[in-house]
C-alpha cells in the first residue's frame, strides 16, 4: 500500500495542480479554501510563522524516527485492511509490543500534515476535534495552526495509554498549550467530549478504520457539529469498508461540499438550502 502511494502521488500531485486551478477563484467560500489550502500544500509555501512550527515539528518527527525505544501500544482499530477484527478485539484492543521509530511511520506524512494545518488556517474554527492523536505529530500541525490564528482549541483522542503519554511530552516539547489530549476507548469518551465542546467547528477523523466504527462516529458527532463544520476524513480508500462508509457519510443532507482527494475525504456542512457539490481529485 505504501509503495503504491510513492509511486501514484506524484501523478495525483499534477491532477491536482490542475484542479487548484480551476477552482482557486471559486465563487463560494469553502470551495475556493479548500482550493487555497491544497495550493499552499503542493507549493510548499509557508509564512514566517509557519515556517518555525514546521521547522520544530518536523524535527520532533526525524527524532521519533530514530527512537529504538519498546513501548506497549493497545490497538482498538481495525488493524490492517487484510485483517477481519472481529467488533470484540476492536472493543477490547489489541495489544502489541513495537517500536517508536516503527509507530512515527504510520504518522500522516509532512504533506498532509500540512494540507490540515493549511485547512485550520483557511477556515478559523474555534473547536477542532481529532481522533487518533498517535505520537502527535498531525495534532502539533493542526494545533499550531489554531496558534498562528490566535484561537482555536484541539481536543484529540487516543486509546493507547503509552502513546497519549508520549504525545503529550511532545507538545510540551515543541511548546503548544493549546491541545486537550482524552485517553481511552472513543466510545467510552466521545459523547462527554462533545456535550463539553458543544459545537465543534472542525474534526479529523484517523482512526479505526472500521466501516460501522466511521459512520457511528459522524453519527454521534452531527448534532454537535456546527453550521459550517468541516470534516476530515483519511484513509478513505484503506479498505472496502472505509470507501463504502465515506460513500455513506456525504449523502447526508446536512453535508453541502465533498472533496474527495484519494487519500482524505473533507466534507463541508452548509444550511439545507445549498446545494450540493462534489469535487473528486484523483
Amino acid at each position: 500500500m505504501k509503495l503504491l502511494r510513492r509511486i501514484f502521488f506524484p501523478l495525483w500531485k499534477i491532477r491536482a495542480r490542475f484542479w487548484v486551478r480551476k477552482r482557486i477563484k471559486e465563487e463560494q467560500e469553502p470551495i475556493r479554501k479548500v482550493a487555497s489550502a491544497l495550493k499552499d500544500s503542493l507549493k510548499g509555501k509557508l509564512d514566517v510563522e509557519e515556517k518555525l512550527w514546521v521547522k520544530n515539528i518536523e524535527q520532533l518527527r526525524q527524532e521519533l524516527k530514530q527512537n529504538e525505544q519498546e513501548i506497549i501500544v493497545t490497538d482498538f482499530g481495525a488493524g490492517s485492511p487484510n485483517e477481519n477484527r472481529t467488533p470484540q478485539e476492536m472493543y477490547t484492543g489489541v495489544v502489541n509490543s513495537t517500536k517508536v521509530s516503527k509507530v512515527v511511520c504510520a504518522s500522516k506524512s509532512p504533506f498532509w500534515s500540512l494540507f490540515l494545518h493549511k485547512l485550520i488556517r483557511e477556515f478559523q474554527p474555534e473547536k477542532g476535534l481529532e481522533f487518533g492523536t498517535s505520537l502527535g505529530l498531525s495534532a502539533s500541525y493542526q494545533a499550531s495552526a489554531m496558534t498562528i490564528n490566535g484561537k482555536g482549541k484541539l481536543i484529540t483522542m487516543e486509546g493507547s495509554l503509552s502513546l497519549v503519554e508520549k504525545a503529550v511530552s511532545n507538545f510540551t516539547k515543541i511548546g503548544l498549550i493549546n491541545i486537550e489530549t482524552v485517553q481511552g476507548r472513543f466510545s467510552d469518551n466521545l459523547e462527554k467530549v462533545l456535550s463539553q465542546n458543544n459545537p465543534i467547528d472542525y474534526v479529523f477523523l484517523d482512526a479505526h478504520h472500521d466501516k460501522n466504527a466511521t459512520i457511528e462516529y459522524f453519527e454521534t458527532l452531527l448534532p454537535f457539529l456546527s453550521d459550517n463544520c468541516v470534516i476530515v476524513f483519511d484513509d478513505i480508500r484503506w479498505s472496502k469498508g472505509m470507501k463504502k462508509a465515506f460513500s455513506l457519510i456525504t449523502q447526508n443532507p446536512r453535508i453541502k461540499f465533498v472533496f474527495d482527494l484519494k487519500e482524505m475525504g473533507v466534507c463541508i456542512l452548509a444550511p439545507e438550502n445549498k446545494e450540493r457539490v462534489i469535487y473528486k481529485v484523483k
